[in-house]
C-alpha cells in the first residue's frame, strides 16, 4: 500500500535567529531584508524549510520572547510588508517558512497586560493568571511553583494586591488559555499569519500553556537541575503547571486549525519532559502536533551504542507514520561542534547520522560553517538568564552540556573575513553581540572554496537527500551497534541504501553490506571504500569516514 507523505514529513529544516543572520541596514543587528538577500544561499545550502525565532514587536528584554503585539514585525526587524516580500521569494525558491509562536505568555508590557493589572475588575482581568496570596495579607506565594528558570514563579503586584504567575521570568506572565477570549485571539494570531501563506509554527514551551485549575503545590524531590526526560528541577516534582491533561487537548485544538488550510501546514512542539509524555502531544490517532523536538537527542554522546539505544527508543515510541526530529543545537542550547571539541571530523560524522536517519532534521543557522561557541561573562550577558544567574562561578560546561548564558551560540553570523565577518555592511558598528575571533578563518566565504570544508560536507549530503527517495520515505532499520560503528538500512519500495558511520580514529574493514556496492555519498570526497572489494568482499572505511551506499 502507497503511503502519501507530507511535504513536512520529508523537509530540513533551517533556523534562523533573526538578531544575528545578516544585517541589511548597518545598525549590527540582524534583519528581515537581510534574511531575502541570503534567500540564495539557503537554497544552494539545500535546505528547504526556515524557521523564525520570534521578530514581532517586543522590547527584547528576552529578545522577541517577550511579545507586545503578535500581528506585527518589531521595527528593528523591518516591517510587515518587508516579512511578506520574505515570504514571496521564499515561496517562488521553493522554500517553506515557519515562525515561532509563543502561546503561552507575553511581555508585560503588552496592551493586554498592562489592562489586566490595572484593577481587579477590568475585562482583561482574567486574561493573565492571578491568585490570592497566602499568609498574613497575603504577601506569600499562592503555592509552591518554581520557574524554569529557577526561583518563586509568581510576581506581587502593589497595584491590585495579587500575584501573577509566569513560567519563565517574571516580565513574561503567563496567559490564561482557561480563558476562552485568551484561546481565541491566540486562534487569531495564528491565522494571522496563515492567511498570510506561513506553512506552519513552532510552538514555544508549549508543554506550561496550561497549569493545574487548583494550583496544587509541586510536590518535593532532590533534584536540582532541570533534565531532557523528568520534570524534577529546583528541588520538586513540576507535576501541577506541566503537562496538564489540557495541554495534550490543546494540541489536538490546534492540529485541528492549522488542518483547515491548504496546502498543508505543520507544527512542532517545544517539549521537554518524559518520552512518553513527547509521545502524547502527537495524539492519540496522530491528531495532534504534527512533531516534537525530541532533546535527548541534542545531547546525545558520539558513541554508536548509546546513540543504537536513543534511535531505537525513539523509533519503538514513534513508529510510521508518526515523525520524530533530530536536533542538535538552537538558540537556546551550546552549539553543536563545541560538544564535539570542535573538530569538523567529528561534526560530520555527527551530522550525517542527523541527515540520515528518519525524520525531520534541525540545523542551527551556522552550525554548516562549524560556528563556535563564544565564551560571555555573566555579568555582560544581554541573556536575562544569565545576569539572574551573574553570582555564579562557571558559565557553561561542555561535561554537562549547559551554558548559563545564551549568548554564546547566538553571536552574529561569520559570512567573510571582512570586517565584522561581513555580518553587517558597516564595518565600525558595534553589533549587538560580540563575533567570535575565529572568523577570519571560519566563515562562508572560505568555505565555500574548500571542497573538503563542513559547508561543501553539509550541500552535498543535502543533495544527496534530496535526490534519493530512501532517505526521505524510508523505513529505517537498525542493526546491531559496535564500539566502532553504526550501521543502518533505510528501506523504501524503490530503493535500500546502507548508511555506515564510523565513529574511531581508526581505518575500519568491515564486510560490505549489501551485494555489489555502490558508493554515492562519503565524508571523505575522496574515498577508496571500494577500493578492495573486488578482491575480498570487504569495505575499507578512514578514520571518522561516513558512507552511503546503494
Amino acid at each position: 500500500m502507497n503511503v502519501k507523505f507530507e511535504w513536512w514529513q520529508k523537509t530540513t529544516v533551517y533556523q534562523i535567529y533573526p538578531r544575528s543572520f545578516k544585517d541589511s541596514t548597518g545598525d549590527g543587528i540582524g534583519d528581515l531584508r537581510g534574511v531575502i538577500e541570503k534567500l540564495d544561499y539557503l537554497v544552494e545550502l539545500g535546505i528547504e524549510t526556515i524557521w523564525f525565532n520570534p521578530f514581532y514587536p517586543s522590547p527584547q528584554e528576552d529578545h522577541g520572547y517577550d511579545i507586545t503585539n503578535f500581528v506585527d514585525v518589531d521595527p528593528v526587524y523591518g516591517t510587515l510588508a518587508d516579512f511578506d516580500e520574505l515570504l514571496t521569494k521564499a515561496h517562488e525558491r521553493g522554500l517553506k517558512i515557519i515562525l515561532d509562536m509563543v502561546l503561552n505568555h507575553t511581555s508585560d508590557k503588552h496592551p493586554w497586560f498592562l489592562e489586566s493589572r490595572s484593577s481587579r475588575d477590568n475585562p482583561k482581568r482574567e486574561w493573565y493568571i492571578w491568585r490570592e496570596g497566602r499568609g498574613k495579607n497575603g504577601k506569600k506565594p499562592p503555592n509552591n511553583w518554581k520557574a524554569m528558570t529557577g526561583g518563586c514563579a509568581w510576581r506581587y503586584d502593589e497595584t491590585t494586591e495579587q500575584w501573577y504567575y509566569f513560567h519563565f521570568l517574571p516580565f513574561q506572565p503567563d496567559l490564561n488559555m482557561r480563558n476562552p477570549e485568551v484561546k481565541e485571539a491566540m486562534f487569531d494570531a495564528c491565522r494571522f499569519w496563515l492567511d498570510r501563506g506561513v506553512d506552519g509554527f513552532r510552538l514555544d514551551i508549549f508543554h506550561a500553556t496550561f497549569v493545574d485549575a487548583e494550583f496544587r503545590d509541586n510536590p518535593r524531590c532532590w533534584t536540582l537541575l532541570p533534565g531532557e526526560t523528568h520534570n524534577r528541577a529546583f528541588f520538586q516534582e513540576h507535576v501541577y503547571d506541566l503537562h496538564r491533561p489540557e495541554n495534550f487537548e490543546f494540541a489536538i485544538e490546534l492540529r485541528k486549525l492549522i488542518d483547515e488550510y491548504s496546502p498543508p501546514r505543520f507544527l512542532v512542539g517545544e517539549i521537554q519532559g518524559t518520552m512518553d509524555q513527547l509521545r502524547r502531544y502527537y495524539g492519540p490517532n496522530n491528531n495532534g502536533l504534527n512533531t516534537v523536538f525530541i532533546f535527548p537527542f541534542s545531547s546525545i554522546p558520539m558513541n554508536p551504542k548509546k546513540i543504537h539505544a536513543l534511535v531505537s527508543e525513539i523509533e519503538n515510541l514513534l513508529p510510521p507514520p508518526y515523525t520524530p526530529t533530530y536536533v542538535y543545537s538552537n538558540h537556546d542550547r551550546m552549539r553543536m561542534i563545541y560538544r564535539f571539541s570542535n573538530d569538523p571530523a567529528k561534526a560530520k560524522v555527527m551530522a550525517t547520522l542527523q541527515l540520515t536517519l528518519r525524520g525531520v532534521p534541525y540545523i542551527y543557522y551556522g552550525e554548516e560553517i562549524g560556528m563556535p561557541q563564544v565564551k560571555f561573562s555573566l555579568r555582560k550577558s544581554q541573556d536575562p538568564v544569565a545576569r539572574k544567574y551573574w553570582w555564579m562561578p562557571i558559565t557553561q560546561s561542555k561535561r554537562f552540556g549547559f551554558s548559563l548564558t545564551r549568548d554564546g551560540c547566538r553571536t552574529p553570523m561569520q559570512w567573510s573575513a571582512d570586517p565584522n565577518a561581513g555580518f553587517s555592511p558597516d564595518p565600525e558598528v558595534k553589533t549587538w553581540l560580540k563575533i567570535s575571533k575565529t572568523y577570519p578563518k571560519i566563515n562562508v566565504e572560505i568555505q565555500e572554496t574548500d571542497p573538503n570544508s563542513l559547508l561543501n560536507f553539509y550541500r552535498r549530503l543535502l543533495k544527496v537527500r534530496r535526490d534519493n527517495i530512501a532517505l526521505q520515505e524510508g523505513t529505517l532499520q537498525l542493526e546491531p551497534p559496535s564500539k566502532t560503528h553504526l550501521l543502518y538500512f533505510r528501506v523504501h519500495p524503490d530503493q535500500t541504501l546502507a548508511i555506515i558511520l564510523n565513529f574511531s580514529k581508526k581505518q575500519l574493514v568491515l564486510p560490505a553490506p549489501i551485494s555489489t556496492p555502490s558508493l554515492i555519498f562519503s565524508t571523505h570526497p575522496k574515498s577508496q571504500i571500494l577500493l578492495q572489494y573486488e578482491n575480498s568482499g570487504d569495505i575499507l572505511l578512514e578514520p571518522f569516514e561516513c558512507v552511503i551506499l546503494k
